[in-house]
């Protein structure tokens, strides 16, 4: 099945991509199977978190090879180093601490760094498709965005997990993780004039086999249903005004968490084939109007 057609004009579409942390796997599944249908790459990218990092591998390269460069990243060991322990255990580990990050900015820089070496593209300005990079201004309370200039210092900014990772100072100002104050941002979308918007996010999550048996864990499941309602309320509010389509795997609680290739491998490959069913099933209908596609992994 191809949706895209030869000649066609360039396409108006944003493309925004959440955060998430190791969830992110997911994201390069969805995008493999978007590419992989002949959808038309993106007019613009806005990214957060994790997902600023796919989205500006795939603003270097718009197209199924660069999804495809993105999945072997995050097979990498630079990935792993990053991901390898569950971001909400750390944070829970450190409210009984003393210090504020659990981490060294070492290990994400380094994947960041790995990221840009692999796409030969080191500003903003050279990339094919214009991005947008979403962090916190911690001082001030509210969202920056990096559109212009070098790419790792904005890169590192946005992914800066609280408690995670420390505070990223640019130009005397402390960022952290754009997820922080908005997660998914397809306000900032409309509000730069895009009419028509693809989302993919990370923070939908099944029912529960049981409750929550501690604190992180019952953290974990607050942050994920409240960051995945405040999408949907944003949503509700956007699609008012212009044609919002999101893409939202359904995670279980340990999905991402664990960093083996197999397991990340499995991850992808399960969205990638359930996109890719919601793509045969919809057509080009899918983008006729807005709405929230909820993607069962189980039935990949």
């Amino acid at each position: 099945m191809r949706l895209g057609s030869a000649g066609a004009p360039r396409a108006r579409r944003t493309w925004v991509l959440g955060g998430g942390g190791a969830r992110g796997a997911a994201q390069v599944g969805a995008l493999l199977a978007l590419f992989g249908a002949g959808i038309e790459p993106p007019a613009r990218l806005i990214g957060v978190s994790v997902g600023a990092l796919n989205a500006a591998t795939v603003a270097a390269y718009p197209s199924l090879a660069g999804a495809g460069m993105l999945r072997e990243l995050w097979f990498s060991r630079w990935a792993r180093d990053v991901f390898r322990v569950h971001p909400l255990g750390i944070v829970m580990n450190r409210l009984r601490g003393d210090g504020l990050s659990a981490m060294p900015a070492s290990n994400v820089t380094r994947l960041l760094e790995r990221t840009i070496q692999l796409m030969g593209i080191d500003s903003f300005e050279r990339l094919r498709v214009p991005l947008q990079v979403v962090a916190t201004d911690i001082g001030a309370g509210r969202a920056h965005v990096f559109r212009s200039g070098p790419l790792l210092p904005a890169l590192q900014a946005s992914t800066a997990i609280p408690g995670v990772f420390p505070a990223v100072n640019i130009e005397g100002i402390g960022y952290l993780d754009g997820g922080i104050v908005d997660n998914m941002p397809v306000t900032l979308a409309m509000e730069e004039g895009s009419r028509e918007v693809l989302g993919i996010a990370l923070m939908a999550g099944g029912t529960l086999e049981r409750a929550p048996a501690n604190w992180g864990e019952l953290m974990g499941r607050t942050l994920q249903l409240s960051l995945h309602q405040r999408m949907l309320s944003d949503f509700d509010r956007v699609r008012r005004h212009a044609r919002v389509v999101i893409l939202c795997p359904v995670l279980g609680p340990g999905e991402g968490v664990d960093m083996e290739p197999g397991r990340i491998e499995a991850l992808i490959e399960r969205t990638r084939t359930a996109t890719l069913r919601l793509l045969r099933e919809r057509g080009r209908r899918l983008f006729r109007q807005s709405g929230v596609h909820y993607l069962d992994l189980t039935e990949a």
